[in-house]
């Protein structure tokens, strides 16, 4: 990981530069909330959102335990990080999906372009406020006894689909999706790499500190169950001591990004956060492989659509699929490390497109992200 670094760092601040040219007016949309939907996409959200309802109902009422109840491993074992990957290496998976965007545009919600901005990102007023769900979600993730309960999942869902459905109706649709719903947001961020938009993209206001945030709360999950917290989770207050701990890492990370984005401000605006995007997605990945919950959820899947509520059923004949079993310590811990590897190498090519005097603090964000995603991976294979 050491060598990778050097070698990555290396590159991003020799290769030769390439030219690249402004995103254009005509280029398809990305972003959930831009324009008119095809009518493949209508199609494909309605099942998205069919399968958002079945997880909220499950979860609240089926089977109480997480390896019988499709809830947890349908949103938090494969959706999470399946979304990532996909929109990483397919493009704008989540414009096909959104079901918060799908159902505010069924009930009206404002259409309007304010808050959007354009591709260019001059326009918009910046997504500060998704600094608040994104520190909810890797609280619970990373600090809330039981994520993997189905009453825990299918609430959370709800909650979290009433409140930005509702903030959507609202104050207006389109503002906020493109500023405070933290999952549009990255999953936006990540469909512009496959397409190689994510080099000439200028980031809004915030980016930095979103993704900051992001990273730190997930890192922090995971080192929360090495040695270096241990004995903490185990004294009176352990969820304060956690919660102090999370706010903390999400600070200092989200702090590092900004001061760096600040340095690179005017040599190169925005090169920081957009050599960070791939390497925080490549770590919420990596972090979901721990203990082979991506795997093991995946596997998991063609069972329990069959039975969703644990209640017996079998409609699709797959009831008595088996999971495989999870991979070695060692095995996953290379497979995750593997992982980190792809965003780093894919950040550095991200800078590549600058010049190189304008580089150096960009490279300096992928060593301190690759240093603390190797930290949680290594300390504890698996965990």
């Amino acid at each position: 990981a050491t060598l990778a670094i050097v070698a990555s760092v290396g590159l991003a601040m020799y290769w030769p530069a390439r030219s690249v040219a402004a995103e254009g007016k005509g280029l398809r949309a990305i972003d959930s909330w831009e324009g008119e939907l095809s009518t493949g996409q209508v199609a494909s959200r309605v099942l998205a959102f069919a399968l958002l309802v079945l997880a909220v109902v499950a979860g609240r009422l089926g089977d109480e335990h997480e390896l019988r109840n499709i809830a947890p491993a349908l949103i938090v074992g494969a959706a999470w990080p399946g979304l990532i990957l996909l929109s990483a290496t397919l493009g704008p998976v989540w414009r096909w999906l959104d079901p918060w965007d799908s159902a505010a545009r069924a009930l009206g919600g404002g259409g309007e372009a304010e808050g959007a901005g354009d591709e260019s990102g001059r326009a918009s007023p910046g997504v500060l406020p998704a600094v608040v769900p994104a520190t909810l979600w890797v609280w619970y993730l990373g600090v809330y006894a039981t994520p993997l309960h189905p009453r825990s999942v299918g609430l959370a869902l709800a909650v979290y689909a009433l409140g930005t459905v509702g903030a959507c109706l609202a104050l207006g649709r389109v503002r906020w999706l493109s500023r405070v719903e933290v999952f549009g947001l990255f999953f936006g961020w990540l469909a512009r790499l496959p397409r190689g938009r994510l080099g000439s993209w200028s980031p809004p206001r915030g980016t930095e500190v979103v993704l900051g945030v992001l990273a730190g709360g997930l890192l922090f999950g995971a080192i929360r169950k090495t040695d270096l917290w241990g004995g903490l989770n185990a004294v009176s207050g352990a969820t304060l001591w956690a919660t102090l701990g999370l706010l903390g890492t999400c600070l200092l990370f989200a702090g590092v990004l900004w001061g760096l984005a600040r340095a690179a401000a005017e040599a190169a605006p925005g090169s920081v956060a957009r050599a960070a995007i791939p390497l925080v997605g490549a770590i919420a990945v990596a972090i979901g492989m721990a203990r082979s919950r991506l795997f093991t959820s995946i596997t998991l899947l063609p069972s329990l659509a069959s039975d969703p509520f644990g209640l017996g059923w079998d409609l699709f004949g797959t009831a008595e699929t088996l999971a495989d079993p999870p991979l070695l310590e060692t095995r996953l811990a290379l497979l995750q490390l593997a992982v980190l590897l792809a965003g780093l190498l894919a950040g550095t090519f991200v800078l590549a497109r600058l010049q190189p005097r304008a580089r150096t603090w960009g490279a300096v964000a992928l060593t301190v992200l690759m240093a603390g995603g190797t930290l949680a991976v290594m300390l504890a294979p698996g965990v």
